[in-house]
Formats: structure tokens, sequence, C-alpha cells
């Protein structure tokens, strides 16, 4: 089969169980790392049965309750970001302190990728200092309760000199093409979605976390809605979706592949936005797709 134009991008934040806290609950961090362990465990041997390897956003305080983990996903070619030092609270110069942190452990320069906590604001010039190539905490819809980005780019671009890869939405009501709606929607209306964004940005970047896949269904301050189709149930979906995206002839990548891949084309860019961005008061450049403009 022929490949197709557009790659595919899978990540997971790989974090410390922390939802029962946003819901009244009570959850240690020690608590959390270890259900997100058991579904991370999970996946990674879903990815290993599909060939796939993705982008893992770890914080800090997942990497030092298991260290071992963030080794084995890099031994098994996953790519290692950073998602902060705290993910219930995050902080001013955690993404400094998160990358420092990583490094500590896997090497300096091998951590280049960035994305916020809960999708936070973040400061385009520490990620420059702090040597990040690449952010990706920005999705361009509007979650309830969450933020409002209707107006921000739906294609990469350049803020401050870092890469900004945002969100996959689907072209209909910018449907966010994102963890949630695997859990809402059946795997066939996920792959439509999916490629619906593939047609017209050229890639589809998605995210997940390791405790959505883990044993969450009898815990308590756990919306029902992210209790539906979770644990091994997700997995055998997720690995649904990620088949019948290969089978069409999609690659995947890694984050940092496909900046990579930017970069090498020397950042070619078609014109620049108005900068009218939850994100961005100022203009930002996105890249070259067949002469279209930014959503």
């Amino acid at each position: 089969m022929s490949r197709r134009r557009g790659v595919v991008m899978l990540s997971l934040d790989v974090e410390e169980f922390d939802l029962p806290r946003e819901h009244g609950g009570k959850i240690t961090v020690e608590q959390g790392a270890e259900v997100s362990a058991v579904g991370l465990r999970r996946v990674l041997e879903m990815l290993e049965r599909t060939g796939v390897k993705a982008t893992m956003f770890v914080t800090g305080n997942f990497a030092t309750e298991k260290p071992e983990l963030v080794q084995e996903m890099m031994q098994r070619g996953h790519e290692i970001g950073c998602h902060g030092v705290e993910h219930f609270e995050p902080k001013a110069g955690d993404a400094t302190r998160g990358k420092e942190m990583l490094e500590k452990m896997l090497g300096k320069g091998r951590v280049i990728g960035y994305r916020q906590p809960r999708m936070f604001p973040i400061s385009y010039p520490e990620l420059k200092a702090a040597g990040y190539l690449y952010d990706t905490s920005v999705n361009p819809a509007f979650i309830p309760g969450r933020y409002n980005h209707l107006d921000a780019p739906r294609r990469a671009y350049r803020k401050d000199e870092v890469w900004e890869v945002p969100t996959s939405v689907a072209t209909f009501m910018r449907v966010p093409v994102f963890w949630l709606a695997l859990h809402v929607f059946p795997v066939w209306v996920y792959v439509i979605l999916a490629r619906m964004s593939l047609r017209a940005t050229g890639y589809m970047a998605t995210y997940f976390h390791p405790w959505e896949f883990g044993e969450i269904r009898g815990r308590d301050a756990v919306p029902v809605y992210i209790k539906w189709n979770s644990g091994e149930k997700l997995v055998r979906k997720l690995e649904k979706v990620i088949r019948r995206l290969k089978g069409a002839g999609y690659d995947f990548v890694t984050y940092g592949e496909y900046v990579r891949g930017l970069e090498a084309k020397g950042g070619r860019t078609s014109g620049e936005s108005s900068g009218k961005t939850a994100r961005n008061t100022s203009k930002e450049s996105s890249v070259n797709n067949g002469g279209k403009k930014n959503d």
C-alpha cells in the first residue's frame, strides 16, 4: 500500500493520577503514580505489538516515583518529553526544573519537547531559555470549564523561536481528537475525526494518560464518563484506532521527529496569523500546507 500524506503523533501525559483531587477526593502522589504505572505497562505492551513509537511527556513527580519505567520507555524507543514537575499544581519555573530532573536521569539534551499540565498557559521565553525545541500545550478547541482556544491556529507555528504543535481537532466544529473522545465515541467515529484532521493539517496529534488504561472504574471522585471504556477496554480501542490508521497508509512519528522534519525543511511558512490567539498576542507563522491559511 502506498503511504498517505500526513503523519500521526501519539503521546501520553505520564503523570501521577490526581483526578480525584479535582473532584473533592484524596490521593497521594505515591498512590497516583502507582495507578498510572499499571496503565502505562499495558500501553507499552500494546505499542510494542503495533510497532508504534510514542512521545511520553513525563512529570518530575512520576519520574521520581517510577524511574525504572522512565528508563524502560526510553529503552523501548519512545521519545521522552517534559510535563512539568507536579501535575495538580504547576508552578512557574516547572518547565525548566522538570527538564533538569529528567535529563539528570536520561542525559543532557535528551528532552526537547514540553507540554504544560492541564494545558495551562506557558512562557515561551522560559521554554527557549531552557533549551526546548517545541511545545504542545495548545488545544485549539473550547473545553467548558477549562479553556477557550477556538481562535488558536490548528497547524504548527513558531513563537519566540519555539515550535508550537497544537493538539488536533476535527474540521467539524473543532471537535478535539484527544483522549476523552475515545471514551465516548466508537472507534469508527474517532477514526473519521482523525482523518478529518489529517486532511486539513497534514497531521493528527493526540494525547492520552496512562491512568485511563489502569483500574479506575471502582474509584470514587472520578466522573462516570471518564470511567466509561477505561482500563483494558480502552487499550483495545486505541489499538484498533492505531491499526486502522496504519492500515489506511498513515505513518506514526514522534513529536520530535515531526519538528526536526520542519527544521530540516528550513521551517518554511505560509504567511502569518493575526496573532489573536489564546496563547499569543504577537504574530505567528504557520507551517506550509499547500498555501492554505491557518484556521
